[in-house]
């Protein structure tokens, strides 16, 4: 019987496990949270400076090293290949931590899957051994049924902060892009 206490103690670090990935994902999206608010894209503002030819960043911005870096070159194509090379930096720096969200979000239940089947596995070992009586195998299975909860919890708030997210940096690059494709037309 020694083995249904390691599978009882193995369910109870699952549930730690997934307390810890709980936090760590919390963590993860309360920094993307604050990096996302803190990128100034006052897209439209940009827009109509290029068109009235008086393009200047007034306030720090994450697209004005691009720009500066880009207007001292002379053709369309190298302005083009340049600003797609300095976004490529820029978009690995908005993705930092946003695989691990998805990833969270797609194993975590199958993590606390595992913790439920452990904690059947220790109410069946109660009740074939018949020492446990009642009480302590609808324990064993309520504490089960928490770990799937658990994994559940942890899964569904880091699966709509990865999509959030992503549309998030994907709305960025258009907006940048389309930034980039007004300013080269309008150079001349």
């Amino acid at each position: 019987m020694a083995w249904l206490v390691v599978v009882e103690w193995l369910s109870r670090c699952i549930f730690l496990l997934l307390v810890g990935l709980s936090v760590w994902s919390v963590s993860i999206m309360i920094e993307r949270r604050r990096f996302f608010k803190s990128l100034l894209f006052p897209t439209e503002e940009l827009k109509k400076q290029i068109r009235n030819k008086n393009f200047s960043f007034q306030q720090e911005h994450f697209l004005k090293d691009i720009f500066q870096e880009i207007s001292i070159l002379k053709s369309k194509e190298q302005m083009d290949r340049a600003f797609q090379a300095l976004m490529n930096e820029k978009k690995q720096k908005m993705e930092s931590g946003i695989p691990i969200l998805g990833t969270l979000g797609s194993t975590s239940p199958f993590i606390g899957l595992l913790g439920t089947v452990l904690g059947i596995i220790v109410s069946f070992g109660e009740l074939s051994s018949g020492t446990g009586n009642t009480d302590t195998v609808m324990f064993s299975l309520a504490e089960a049924l928490v770990l799937t909860a658990a994994g559940l919890i942890v899964a569904i708030p880091a699966v709509v902060a990865f999509n959030y997210f992503g549309r998030k940096i994907k709305s960025i690059l258009v907006d940048a892009s389309i930034i980039k494709d007004l300013y080269i037309a309008h150079r001349d």
